[in-house]
């Protein structure tokens, strides 16, 4: 049951909690944030967490600033990279080493504030879930700036990408997610993503096996300088090269696996169809077609427009409907006769894994850690 404002959690039925914090060059603001998590959850009733900071290879203080955190009594695990990994590896180290039942991602930064993690958790706790994400309140955020409009364009251009991709149902670049924990047991190991879109790929493994995933409105304040944030033209490239990556693991190509002989009668196919077309319209050419015909072919075929125009608009608009028919047709075939799975995201549908059950063919991933710091560092259980 939800808690009701005011209400803190029965510590004898209280399960373990763990807040995975990925964080990279945030120093200077670290041990006052996870001071804030900490109090936050305290506040609410809960007396088992833990925080697991991941350094992803910061070159400041990071790392030193989470120990002093731990120093400070709070129950803070850190982990660090020796390179920057990206987002994905950091959270997937975290991950290996979190004992909680309940396992929440959420960005060291606190551009969402510990409270909205309280949301999340309280709407896993009302309902069915297996997931629950957080979503931004529409384009602004709560008590600190709006995000600029340019970050707000990028965002909706990427979440209509994953949309019309995956059909996922929610945001997935939003920093705020919580899982239980056999969900994650079950989904890791088909991961490869390990940068900006490990978010797309770990919610498409949960919607395909089954997973039920809910959103909660969570309020975002943004904290960093400029139009974009830390994000430049090449963290865009990567992050569509990693998505596209992602759709080709989760496709029926991917599952199909065709051998040579397969391609070829598929290239063999792809050309046949392109001799047919070019002979329609050869043989089409000189026919003097009549009304309504006429109109109707001088319409489809762009016929009113310069020679030129017309040309482009046509190899423009066929390629465009070219790839619309393949993405859907992907879905439906995928949906339909998925029956083999290829141990990521290929091949698997609603699947609905029990508790207790690992996918078959599962391959363990295990992120290095730098080794001075393969001996985590724990502070102790926080209790005031």
């Amino acid at each position: 049951m939800p808690r009701l404002p005011g209400q803190t959690r029965d510590a004898s039925t209280t399960s373990l909690l763990t807040v995975v914090l990925p964080a990279f060059v945030e120093g200077h603001h670290l041990r006052a944030n996870l001071h804030r998590v900490a109090e936050s959850l305290h506040d609410a009733g809960w007396r088992s967490f833990e925080l697991i900071v991941v350094d992803d290879g910061s070159a400041d203080d990071t790392s030193d600033e989470a120990r002093r955190a731990a120093a400070d009594g709070l129950p803070v695990t850190v982990l660090r990279l020796p390179v920057n990994a990206g987002k994905g590896a950091a959270l997937l180290a975290g991950v290996q080493q979190a004992r909680g039942d309940l396992v929440a991602f959420l960005d060291a930064d606190l551009e969402i504030a510990p409270d909205q993690l309280l949301r999340v958790i309280d709407a896993i706790d009302a309902g069915p879930a297996d997931v629950v994400v957080g979503v931004r309140k529409g384009g602004s955020a709560g008590d600190g700036r709006a995000f600029p409009l340019p970050r707000r364009l990028m965002s909706r251009a990427y979440r209509w990408l994953v949309r019309a991709l995956f059909d996922l149902p929610v945001e997935t670049q939003t920093g705020l997610k919580l899982f239980r924990r056999p969900v994650l047991q079950a989904c890791l190991p088909r991961l490869r993503a390990e940068r900006f879109a490990f978010d797309v790929e770990i919610l498409t493994a949960c919607q395909r096996l089954g997973y039920r995933i809910a959103a909660c409105p969570v309020t975002v304040n943004y904290h960093r300088d400029g139009r974009f944030g830390r994000m430049t033209a090449r963290h865009v490239a990567v992050m569509l090269g990693e998505t596209m990556a992602i759709y080709y693991r989760a496709s029926f190509w991917r599952w199909l696996a065709p051998g040579p002989g397969t391609r070829m009668w598929i290239v063999v196919l792809g050309l046949g169809i392109f001799l047919f077309g070019v002979g329609v319209s050869k043989l089409l050419t000189p026919l003097a077609l009549v009304e309504p015909l006429k109109r109707v072919f001088h319409i489809v075929a762009l016929q009113f427009l310069p020679r030129v125009l017309r040309d482009w608009l046509l190899v423009l608009g066929g390629g465009a409907l070219s790839i619309v028919a393949i993405a859907v047709l992907n879905k439906r075939i995928l949906a339909a006769f998925a029956r083999r799975d290829a141990g990521d995201l290929a091949g698997i549908w609603r699947w609905a894994p029990p508790a207790s059950t690992t996918p078959p063919d599962r391959t363990d991933r295990t992120i290095e850690l730098e080794t001075d710091d393969q001996e985590v560092v724990h502070g102790r259980a926080f209790d005031r």
